[in-house]
C-alpha cells in the first residue's frame, strides 16, 4: 500500500532501475534501510570522506516505509529543549536545536542544488488545542525558550487561529515560526538520487535475513553477504526485529488520507495557502494543504503490531474511509465529502521519552543504530545523520558526545505482554482524549494505564 506521496514521486521519475544485491560484497560502511536516516547518513559520509565505499541495503524501495508515508511536517527540535537541557547542558541543548533549524536549510539547499521538488512551504505549522483541557501545554517550553531569547513559538488568539486555518475547532494555540511542510515522497526519492550521484551503492529489493555480530560485522541477504567495517541500522519501526533494540521502543501506526486537488473549494474556504496544524491530543490529529491544492490529514492511534510484524499492518489503514472523513469534518465540515485520492497508514517508532536514540549495538560496537523519532522524524533524521557518520568514523566529537547518543533502556516488555498491555494503554489514551473534550475526569483505572504511555515529541 503506497501513500499518495510516494505514488506521485514514483510517477514523476523516469528511467529509474531497481538493483538487488547479487553476490557477496565488502564495503567500508553498510547501511540497512533506504529511508531518510539511511540516505542522509550515506550522503553525510560521502560528503566528509568521498573515498569511503558506502552501500545501502533496502528491503523494498527507498521511501517505501515511514519516509514516504509521513505527513511532511518539518519541525525544529525546540520542543525538546527541556529534555535535552536536563540530560546535558543549556549550551548543548541549544546546539542540537540550532542544528535542527539548519537541517531545514539543508533540505532547501540540497533540493535547490539537485532539482528535488521537495515543495518546501513558505508557511509554518500551528500547534493548537481543540478543548480547554488540552490547552497550554506549550507554555513551559515557551517560557524556557524566551528566557534564552529564542522566539520560536508565537501565541495566537482564537480569532487569529480561525483566520489562519479556516476552522472553528481550535480554541488556543501557538505557531512554530521555524517549521515548514514539504513533499515527503519527493524528498526521499530525491535523496536517493543524490546518494547515487555521490557514489553510494544502492541495493533495493534486498532484505536483510541475518545480522552477523562479528568483527567485521556482516549483513546476510538472499542475494549475498555484505561484509563491512561498520554497519548502520537505519530501519525505523523495523528496528524491533533486532533483539537488542526491541525493548527500547514500540510501534503504533498513524492513519492518513488525501483528497484530489480541490483548488476552488480551498479558495472558497480561504485556506488554499493556510498553515498546517496539529492538535494536542495524545492521538494527534493534523491537517495541511499541499502544493497542488489538496488536503492531507492524519490521525494517530492506529494499528498496534505484534512484535516486529509491521508488514501485516500495511494492508489497509486502521480506520475506515468514513471514520477518516469524520476526522476532517470536525475541522472543515464542507470538506467531508471531498473526492479522495487515497488513504494509507504508516508506522511511528516511539521511545518512552519521545526522543530518538542513537548509539552502538551492545553486542557489537561496529554495528550502529538510530531510531525512535516518535512521530517527528523529518528533521531529526538529518540531525541523526551527523551522529551516525561520526560514530561510523570512530570520531570523538560533539556529535558522538551529544545526549541523543545514550544507552538503550528496557522501557517496553516482551511479547505477549507488550501487545496486551499496549491495548490497555491505547484504550486509556482514547478514553482520556474523549473525556478531555467532554470536560470530564477519567477514573483511577484509566489513570493507572496512562502511566505507561510513551511521550510525544511535544508535551501533551
Amino acid at each position: 500500500m503506497k501513500s499518495v506521496w510516494l505514488d506521485q514521486a514514483l510517477k514523476a521519475e523516469s528511467g529509474t532501475t531497481v538493483t538487488p544485491l547479487d553476490g557477496d560484497l565488502k564495503v567500508d560502511v553498510a547501511i540497512v534501510g533506504g529511508g531518510y536516516t539511511g540516505l542522509w547518513t550515506a550522503i553525510e559520509l560521502k560528503n566528509r570522506k568521498p573515498e569511503l565505499d558506502v552501500a545501502i541495503i533496502e528491503r523494498d524501495i527507498c521511501g517505501a516505509g515511514g519516509s514516504g508515508a509521513n505527513a511532511g511536517h518539518a519541525i525544529p527540535m525546540w520542543l525538546a529543549m527541556p529534555w535535552l537541557e536536563n540530560l546535558s547542558s543549556t549550551d548543548e541543548a541549544m546546539r542540537i536545536c540550532r542544528a535542527s533549524v539548519e537541517a531545514i536549510d539543508d533540505i532547501r539547499n540540497i533540493s535547490a542544488e539537485h532539482g528535488i521538488d521537495s515543495q518546501v512551504s513558505t508557511h509554518n505549522t500551528i500547534w493548537g488545542a481543540t478543548c480547554d483541557r488540552q490547552s497550554g501545554h506549550w507554555e513551559k517550553v515557551m517560557e524556557l525558550l524566551e528566557a534564552h531569547q529564542i522566539h520560536a513559538l508565537k501565541p495566537l488568539s482564537r480569532d487569529e487561529l480561525r483566520e489562519a486555518t479556516g476552522t472553528e475547532a481550535l480554541v488556543a494555540g501557538v505557531v512554530d515560526t521555524g517549521s515548514v511542510t514539504l513533499h515527503p515522497g519527493n524528498l526521499v526519492r530525491g535523496l536517493r538520487r543524490v546518494a547515487l550521484a555521490r557514489g553510494v551503492r544502492l541495493f533495493e529489493k534486498t532484505a536483510m535475513t541475518r545480522l552477523g555480530r562479528t568483527s567485521p560485522p556482516t549483513v546476510t541477504t538472499d542475494g549475498g553477504t555484505v561484509t563491512a567495517g561498520k554497519v548502520i541500522l537505519a530501519m525505523y519501526g523495523w528496528s524491533l526485529s533486532i533483539p537488542e533494540l526491541r525493548s527500547n521502543a514500540m510501534v503504533m501506526f498513524t492513519d492518513a488520507a488525501m483528497t484530489e486537488p480541490i483548488p476552488e473549494l480551498l479558495d472558497e474556504l480561504g485556506i488554499r495557502n493556510a498553515p498546517a496544524f496539529t492538535d494536542s491530543r495524545v492521538f494527534i490529529e493534523a491537517c495541511r494543504t499541499t502544493a497542488d491544492d489538496r488536503i492531507l490529514w492524519t490521525k494517530s492511534g492506529g494499528w498496534l503490531p505484534y512484535g516486529d510484524k509491521l508488514d501485516a499492518c500495511f494492508k489497509r489503514p486502521h480506520r475506515t474511509e468514513e471514520q477518516m472523513r469524520d476526522v476532517l469534518a470536525a475541522y472543515h465540515p464542507r470538506l467531508r465529502d471531498a473526492p479522495l485520492a487515497g488513504s494509507w497508514c504508516g508506522p511511528i517508532d516511539r521511545t518512552m521519552s519521545g526522543m530518538p536514540t542513537f548509539g552502538r549495538l551492545p553486542t557489537c560496537r561496529d554495528i550502529l543504530f538510530g531510531y525512535g523519532y516518535s512521530g517527528a522524524g523529518v528533521v531529526p533524521s538529518r540531525v541523526g545523520s551527523h551522529i551516525l557518520a561520526s560514530l561510523a568514523m570512530d570520531m570523538e566529537d560533539e556529535w558522538t558526545r551529544c545526549p541523543l547518543v545514550r544507552p538503550l533502556d528496557r522501557a517496553f516488555p516482551p511479547e505477549p505482554f507488550r501487545w496486551i498491555g499496549g491495548q490497555f494503554v491505547k484504550a486509556a489514551i482514547a478514553h482520556k482524549d474523549r473525556y478531555d473534550h467532554e470536560g470530564r475526569d477519567v477514573g483511577p483505572l484509566t489513570n493507572f494505564w496512562l502511566k505507561f504511555k510513551p511521550k510525544s515529541y511535544k508535551p501533551t
